[in-house]
C-alpha cells in the first residue's frame, strides 16, 4: 500500500469505529506488524476553532491496512500546546 492509502484507510476506519470525524494524522511510522499511526479526531466543534476538543488515538494497522489495535491516548483543545513524542 502507498503511504497515502494507509493514512486514508486509517482515518476512514477510525471514523467508523469512533463515530468522530478525522482531523489530522500526526504521525505515521513503520511498525513490526505493519504501521503505527497517530490520528487526531474531532470530538467537539467549538467557536472559535482553537477551542475544538480533539481526541488523540494511536492505531496499529497490518500491512494490508486492517486495524489490529487502537487506543485513545489523550484529549486536548486545538489551541493548546502539547508535546510531540
Amino acid at each position: 500500500m502507498e503511504l497515502t492509502e494507509i493514512v486514508e484507510t486509517a482515518k476512514r476506519q477510525m471514523t467508523v469505529i469512533t463515530g468522530l470525524p478525522a482531523d489530522t494524522v500526526a504521525r505515521l511510522d513503520p511498525a513490526e506488524d505493519g504501521w503505527a499511526v497517530a490520528i487526531d479526531m474531532l470530538e467537539h466543534r467549538a467557536i472559535p476553532r482553537t477551542h475544538d476538543l480533539i481526541a488523540a488515538f494511536e492505531v496499529t494497522l497490518d500491512n494490508g491496512g486492517r486495524i489490529l489495535r487502537w487506543k485513545r491516548t489523550g484529549r486536548f483543545q486545538r489551541g493548546q500546546a502539547r508535546e510531540e513524542a
